[in-house]
């Protein structure tokens, strides 16, 4: 937790340098609408099962035309989809992460892209289960409670306007992030996204939809 909150201190830091480079409005809040309703829609398909997934985001436009930083804050809870013919068929998994981005837009097209740290806190529980030849299977469990995890996010975007007000974003996504240990991969890391059968260095991509109001 301490280093989520040292994380928190950096970019505020970095916001509060540019500070003279952004203007007081407009601010955008928005929210993640994709993320976790597939796993509630199609538990016994999707691979993770009724996961819950909260991301809201906070968008500054700098006075330069174009530019802009995107700041996200998550918490994501669920499990993934019980496999038996793994080892460790099946995990928990309760994490908050953060994200910052600096983004460039084009000015002709809605499209822009971004790029940015990201650090996540995040814990796992599971039991596992080893075939025994002669005396029987060999169970156990572990419980990891806080995992952390680094690195950044780029990212490209499509901003459909619906009104003055509103406006859908559509983003395609790819993390990378160093996770320091030696513990089970994680199926599901929050903040990345599906990372199963990786360790320590964490590669996701995705797709999601944001929902974003203008504020002023």
């Amino acid at each position: 937790m301490k280093a989520l909150l040292s994380f928190m201190i950096v970019c505020l830091v970095c916001i509060n340098a540019s500070a003279q480079k952004i203007y007081s409005t407009p601010v955008y809040v928005g929210i993640d609408v994709v993320k976790g309703i597939p796993s509630y829609v199609f538990p016994e398909k999707y691979f993770i099962r009724k996961t819950l997934v909260i991301e809201p985001y906070v968008r500054f436009n700098r006075q330069k035309p174009g530019k802009s930083i995107l700041i996200s804050a998550g918490f994501a809870k669920g499990r993934s989809k019980i496999d038996p013919s793994r080892q460790v068929s099946s995990q928990q998994f309760q994490g908050v992460y953060i994200k910052m981005a600096f983004e460039a837009s084009n000015r002709r097209i809605p499209i822009s892209g971004g790029v940015g740290p990201m650090f996540s806190i995040s814990g796992f529980k599971s039991n596992y289960q080893f075939k025994g030849p002669t005396f029987g299977d060999y169970t156990g469990s572990f419980h990891e409670k806080e995992s952390l995890a680094f690195g950044a996010e780029g990212y490209a975007a499509y901003d459909l306007k619906l009104n003055k007000k509103l406006s859908l974003r559509f983003l395609i996504r790819n993390a990378i992030a160093i996770r320091p240990g030696d513990m089970p991969p994680p199926d599901y890391y929050p903040g990345i996204g599906y990372t199963k059968d990786m360790s320590q260095l964490l590669f996701s991509g995705g797709f999601s939809t944001q929902l974003f109001f203008r504020c002023k």
